[in-house]
């Protein structure tokens, strides 16, 4: 199984009010990763994190 890649720190900055768009920043043990979003995209991952910590409790 490859290695994995820690989380350090996570950040959402916005870049454009209308549309939405903004820049989901990841900043990792291998360096920092960056991710364009929109609210589409942030929806979806807002709903995958919700299912993930569902499994948590």
């Amino acid at each position: 199984m490859p290695e994995r890649n820690k989380l350090y720190e996570s950040d959402v900055i916005t870049l454009h009010a209308v549309p939405l768009i903004g820049l989901l920043s990841l900043q990792c043990e291998h360096g920092p990763i960056e991710i364009a979003i929109n609210r589409v995209a942030a929806e979806t991952l807002r709903k995958a994190l919700g299912r993930f910590l569902v499994k948590a409790d």
